[in-house]
């Protein structure tokens, strides 16, 4: 048996081990009051286009203004013109300053007063720079101090107040942009989540057809039915048209059909050869091959519910479906004899008419009608389609 050495325990104070060691310097805290941002979004080009076109819009107003006024000081000289082009550069200076630093640092975070403060304080400063700037560029090009010098507080005041305009502007346009950017964000999630959901259901279609195809053919096989093998090769080309065609968005008429089609002579099978023709039933009106496409496998699942409560012994006809089309109105209207009203549910369908319901209010929102009537002894389904305008 091998020894195990057990080392003492040593007492360690919460003082001591919270205390750094020699040497360390203890975490900086960060002041959270100007936070950092991983704020990406940039300036559209036609920000910049529209910001240069009201920059240079409004010198032109001023020199038209100028020009029309005989009494005016100014001059509308080269001096003039260059002091108006780097009041536009500080005044886009601000601009983009609002827009890359000072909005996103502090109005996302709902710091409403602290940006009306540096607001405020940016633009004192940059008409003061304004001024500065402007009245070098008079000393640089005149070589003497401009005549307004003495007017400094009155236009800083003025100056103060056009860049409030700017940052306002600024602000407004980036909350336009991102409030617009997040309507588009939320549909798009929207439309991700409908396309999800629509997958999930189209899923659950295939397993549950499948699932009910597999217990006819069991009950043929069952019976020693020389009819099983026709039934594996119909229950493979249903597969195909599952596995195949429905994974678009929306097929031909034709198409959803013929898969109809192929699963009603599947049930057929069932039947003695010489009465299955007679006992389900299957009769099409209108133009179906120049109809709208409509989305795939949605007249499955009312075949299917009749199927699975309706009286296959009932004679002369078991189920009878009709489907007609006019226009862009798809009406498909299915009817078959239950063998007891005790046999029928309260609420009628399972797991296919819930899919068929939610895919219709996906699908076919305010653009279609499912009734569904329990009569003694009966059971009846209708749906009314609006065809068209498929996603």
């Amino acid at each position: 048996m091998e020894n195990s050495v057990v080392s003492p325990a040593v007492p360690v104070s919460v003082a001591s081990a919270s205390r750094p060691a020699s040497g360390a310097t203890a975490p900086a805290v960060r002041r959270h009051w100007w936070p950092r941002t991983h704020d990406a979004t940039p300036v559209p080009w036609w920000v910049h286009v529209a910001l240069v076109v009201v920059l240079l819009g409004i010198d032109a107003l001023l020199y038209y203004a100028i020009r029309l006024s005989p009494k005016s000081p100014v001059k509308l000289d080269t001096v003039w013109f260059v002091r108006n082009a780097v009041l536009d550069v500080f005044t886009a200076a601000l601009f983009y300053w609002n827009w890359v630093t000072l909005f996103p640092r502090t109005l996302p975070q709902g710091r409403l007063g602290l940006y009306l403060v540096l607001a405020l304080v940016s633009a004192g400063l940059f008409g003061l720079l304004r001024i500065a700037a402007s009245n070098a560029v008079y000393w640089l090009m005149n070589g003497k101090q401009p005549g307004l010098a003495a007017y400094t507080g009155s236009l800083w005041i003025g100056l103060m107040l056009g860049g409030l305009l700017t940052l306002v502007a600024s602000s407004g346009v980036r909350m336009t942009i991102e409030y617009l950017q997040g309507q588009r964000n939320r549909r798009e999630l929207e439309r991700q989540h409908l396309l999800t959901e629509l997958g999930m259901l189209k899923t659950q279609i295939n397993p549950h057809f499948l699932f009910n195809t597999l217990n006819n053919i069991y009950s043929l096989t069952s019976r020693k039915s020389n009819r099983a093998p026709e039934a594996v090769l119909r229950l493979a080309e249903s597969m195909r048209y599952l596995l195949y065609d429905s994974g678009a968005d929306a097929v031909t008429l034709a198409q959803e059909l013929t898969h109809l089609r192929s699963f009603l002579d599947l049930q057929r099978l069932r039947l003695p050869a010489a009465e299955a023709e007679t006992a389900i039933v299957l009769t099409t009106h209108g133009a179906v091959e120049g109809a709208p496409p409509v989305a795939p496998l949605l007249l499955l699942p009312l075949v299917e519910n009749a199927f699975k409560h309706g009286d296959l012994a009932a004679r002369p006809e078991a189920i009878r479906i009709e489907l007609e089309v006019e226009d862009t109105e798809l009406r498909f209207s299915v009817h078959n004899y239950v063998a007891a009203i005790a046999d029928l549910p309260r609420q009628p369908g399972g797991l296919g008419l819930h899919n068929l319901r939610r895919r219709l209010l996906l699908l076919y929102p305010e653009r279609h009608t499912l009734t569904v009537r329990t009569l003694p002894g009966e059971y009846a389904v209708e749906l009314v389609l609006q065809l068209g305008n498929e996603q």
